[in-house]
Order: C-alpha cells, then sequence, then structure tokens
C-alpha cells in the first residue's frame, strides 16, 4: 500500500496528463476519490450505524435475528442509507428452516424426584425431534475438570456396549452438536442430553445445542455443574424424563445487495457482512461490527470514480449456517462466479478484548491455503495495517463465516477479524492491551453483546485498514487472480496502476 507521500506525488504526475487526450494520445478515464478511502471513514459515521443496530433491537424485542422484526428493520436501514447515497438495493428473499418448540418438560425420576425450569435448568437444541422419553442414563466419554479436553460423542467408538434405549449424557467439545446427536441415534440412545463443557469460565451456563438439520432425537442442553451432577448419579440409577415438543417451520429471511458500477469492469470486488444476530441478543459486535463498516464503505465509495464494479452484500442468516451466503453462491452461473474477483468477509471486527487477525489466505499459520489470489489479500490487508504502524496475526481460513460458501466456489477470499469466544494470550494482551486469559469478545452469543461490547476505536481502524485495500483494487492499483490493470488514476489518491502485493501479516499466528 503506497504512502500517503507517494499518493500525493503520483496523484501530481497523473493530473498533470490529464487532458483532452491524455498523455498518449487516447482520452484515459481518471479514477479516484475526493481523499483517500480511509480519510472518508469518521468514526461518528460509524457510531451512528452501530446505534441504529441497537436501537432496532431495543424496538424488537432485544434481537436481530433471521425472520425477526429486528432483522427486518436492519436491512430496511441498510437500504435506506445506501439509496440516499445514489445506490440501486437488492433485497433477495432467502427462505430456510426455522424450528419451534411448542412443549417441553425435563425431570429427574430417579433417584430424584425434581423438576427442572426450561430456559433456566435447561434449553431445547436447535432441530430437536419431538418425543417423550423416560430412560435410565448412560454418560459417554466424559473430560471433566477445568482445561479439559473434551470428545465425548465425537466417535462412534464412543458408543460401544451404549444399552440401547438408554439416555446418552453428553459433554461439548471437538467437534458439532450435530455429529454427538448422528452417533448417539446410531447407538440406539432415546433420547441425547448435552452439557457444557466446563474447560473455562465461560464453557459453564446453560447451552443450546445448534443442530444444523432436523435430528433424530429430542435434544436439550444443559450446563456444566448439573451435567457434572448427572455424572455422578449414574452410578446410583439415574433415570431421566426428557420431553420435546417442536416442529420445523419455513422462514424467510433476505441479504441486502448493492453495487457500483466500474468502467473497465476486469473483476467485481465484493465485500460483506452478516446482519443478522443470534436469537439471544442484539448482536452489536456479532456482527453489527462488520456491518457498519460495509456500511460506511459503501457511502463513501459512492463518492469515488471507480476502474472496478463493487459489490456490497448484508448477509441474512449466517448465525443459523451461512444459509444467506451459500443462497447467494448456490445461485450465481458459472460466468457470474468467475466474474467475481475477490470478496472481503468483515465479521466481528471490534471485539471488547480485541486482537486482530487476518484470515490466513497463504496458509503459513495453518496449513489451509485458499483458492488462488487469497495469499495476494491477505498480503495487500496486512501491508494496510503496517502503513498504519499496526500488527496482525493470523487466524484460520477454516470458512467459519460468510467467506465459507466463496471460498468453496474457488474465489480469491480474506477479511479482518477481531476474535470471538477464543483466549486472549499473554503476548496478544501486551501487544493489544486488554485482559490476558479473558475471551475477545465476553459477550459473544450473548445479551450483553449490547451497545457497550466494542472497542470504537478498533472498528474505525479496521475499517479505514479495509477501506485502504478496497480502494487500490477498485481504482485499478492492484490486480488479483487475472485482472487487469489500466487507465490511470487521479483526484486526492491519483496514482499510476500496479503497485505490489507484499507486505506483512507480522506477528506469531493466533486466533480462536
Amino acid at each position: 500500500m503506497r504512502s500517503s507521500v507517494a499518493r500525493l506525488a503520483s496523484a501530481v504526475g497523473s493530473l498533470a496528463c490529464v487532458t483532452a487526450l491524455g498523455c498518449g494520445g487516447e482520452e484515459e478515464p481518471v479514477y479516484g476519490c475526493p481523499q483517500p478511502l480511509e480519510e472518508l471513514i469518521t468514526e461518528a459515521a460509524l457510531l451512528a450505524h452501530m446505534d441504529a443496530w441497537s436501537e432496532i433491537a431495543a424496538a424488537h424485542g432485544g434481537t436481530r435475528s433471521a425472520g425477526s422484526g429486528g432483522d427486518r428493520a436492519s436491512a430496511d436501514y441498510v437500504e435506506g442509507v445506501l439509496r440516499e447515497a445514489g445506490y440501486m438495493v437488492t433485497r433477495q428473499e432467502v427462505t430456510y428452516e426455522g424450528f419451534e418448540v411448542r412443549d417441553a418438560e425435563f425431570a429427574e425420576v430417579s433417584p430424584g424426584p425434581r423438576e427442572f425450569v426450561s430456559e433456566v435448568d435447561f434449553r431445547v437444541g436447535l432441530f430437536s425431534a419431538s418425543g417423550d422419553v423416560t430412560a435410565s442414563v448412560t454418560a459417554v466419554d466424559l473430560k471433566l475438570g477445568v482445561d479439559n479436553v473434551s470428545t465425548s460423542g465425537c466417535e462412534e467408538e464412543d458408543f460401544v456396549g451404549f444399552p440401547v434405549g438408554d439416555v446418552a449424557l453428553i459433554q461439548r467439545g471437538s467437534c458439532a452438536y450435530r455429529i454427538k446427536e448422528s452417533n448417539a441415534a446410531a447407538a440406539g440412545a432415546s433420547a441425547v442430553v448435552i452439557f457444557n463443557q466446563g474447560n473455562t469460565a465461560e464453557r459453564r451456563g446453560v447451552i443450546v445445542p445448534r443442530l444444523t438439520s432436523s435430528a433424530t432425537l429430542p435434544v436439550l442442553g444443559v450446563g456444566y455443574q448439573l451435567g457434572v451432577e448427572f455424572s455422578q448419579l449414574t452410578a446410583s440409577g439415574l433415570s431421566l424424563r426428557v420431553m420435546v415438543d417442536s416442529a420445523v417451520t419455513v422462514e424467510r429471511t433476505e441479504n441486502v445487495l448493492a453495487e457500483l458500477p466500474g468502467s473497465a469492469d476486469a473483476g467485481v470486488i465484493m465485500v460483506g457482512a452478516h446482519l443478522d444476530s443470534v436469537p439471544e441478543g442484539p448482536g452489536i459486535n456479532d456482527n453489527g461490527s462488520g456491518s457498519a463498516a460495509v456500511l460506511e464503505l459503501g457511502v463513501q465509495l459512492a463518492r469515488c470514480e471507480l476502474r472496478e464494479p463493487v459489490r456490497l452484500a448484508f448477509w441474512g442468516a449466517e448465525e443459523l449456517g451461512l444459509l444467506g451466503s451459500a443462497d447467494y453462491i448456490r445461485n450465481l452461473s458459472e460466468s457470474a462466479i468467475e466474474a467475481i474477483a475477490l470478496y472481503v468477509n468483515l465479521d466481528m471486527i471490534a471485539s471488547p478484548n480485541t486482537a486482530r487477525f487476518l484470515y490466513d489466505g497463504d496458509g503459513s499459520g495453518f496449513g489451509e491455503v485458499g483458492p488462488a489470489g487469497s495469499d495476494e489479500l491477505e498480503a495487500a490487508l496486512g501491508e494496510a495495517y503496517a502503513e498504519l504502524g499496526l500488527m496482525t496475526l493470523e487466524t484460520p481460513f477454516d470458512g467459519r463465516s460468510d467467506y465459507g460458501p466463496f471460498i468453496a466456489a474457488g474465489i480469491p477470499s480474506g477479511g479482518v477479524f477481531t476474535g470471538a469466544e477464543g483466549i486472549k494470550s499473554e503476548e496478544q494482551a501486551a501487544e493489544y492491551g486488554g485482559i490476558a486469559g479473558a475471551p475477545y469478545d465476553p459477550c459473544y452469543h450473548q445479551s450483553c453483546d449490547d451497545g457497550s461490547n466494542y472497542d470504537k476505536l478498533e472498528l474505525l481502524v479496521n475499517t479505514r485498514a479495509v477501506g485502504m485495500v478496497l480502494e487500490s483494487y477498485a481504482l485499478g492499483e492492484r490486480s488479483i487472480h487475472g485482472m487487469s490493470t489500466g487507465g490511470s488514476t487521479g483526484g486526492s489518491t491519483g496514482g499510476s496502476t500496479g503497485g505490489s502485493t507484499g507486505g506483512s501479516t507480522g506477528g506469531s499466528t493466533g486466533g480462536p
């Protein structure tokens, strides 16, 4: 990324050549922004968007989850801001399976009895099957205690000798809830109770096991302490009643899309963020932060003359399994997929106990190499942060957020992430400040992810760094994945095309 001095020198050179016929005797378009894009991004504008998410959630039961009134109001807000900036906006409907709990009961039959309270002592797993079961309980490969590494229920071998018809008591950890439930069903279990892992203070509360599709068995989630109590009672003939009355429904949400045209159209530059929260909270860091950044970048890019088209995406139902972005990619033609030069994903970019991570597109930190060009995008982001005098680390390129469907389609991707439930190290605390041994976001997927749960400076810095990179690609100063550069840049950002894709993410690798 070029320094401000280099930009000014290039701008002078370019402006000197802007004549009716251009320096080469042919008229050339002049690309640029009124000022460097990062200078157009202000804290006040970003905070206005963050306040809007908070107000929307407060007016809709404390959530902006997919399909809710808060979700629709968030999409309305995005559309209104972008239309005012001059965009044509498309709202793409996404249908998906929803889940309704009509009734649920949970009780210890023996050696009790005792009744448990829904939403206090237990919660029904998302997409749990209906059923009414009273049966003995068998614990499955539990690892109790602080710092445990639980793989309970992750392997078929965990269920060798499992009594058919028993309720399976399983511990959270290491693999998806769906795998644990599927293995239990294959072993002949009648129901599943999954308790929190208990390896850290943050993994002790009551959980909602999130199954990605309809389960075979009734599934409940409980806290770590109750799970430990159950494990101790199995030798005394523990018997539980699990009753779930549930239904799968058809739900709707939307992707919000908008695009700025480019005069050259060598490849579409995409930047996106998921708009929805989890049902449990307003989702102001996750992912109001990413949505605010994409929105304000879009507002300011509308003031620029671009060489390459820029497409903004606000994804629906990410928290339910990347549903909006997956639906978008699934419905693109092969030629439309090939037309996307790169995708930048912004998900949780203002965590309160922050660290600054770039997706490991070159595989140097975690071994998962992205589609060709992902390494260049990671390097470009690293160079932007270096120009701002900031250090970055790497985080696994594992498809955990909405870039997942893009890398599966072979589209070069990257992005910024400031941490979720992972724990900040001593080294990271020394570099970024904050609290070592605590989560990057202590309110991750909770009701306290509200207007007080984000780092304002981190939001500004990360938005500006991403803006530097988007500007360089959109103005034709950089190329990726076969994009051609051409024309000349002008205005405050001016300069010749090209430039190095070098730079470093710096520091040791890390991430949750």
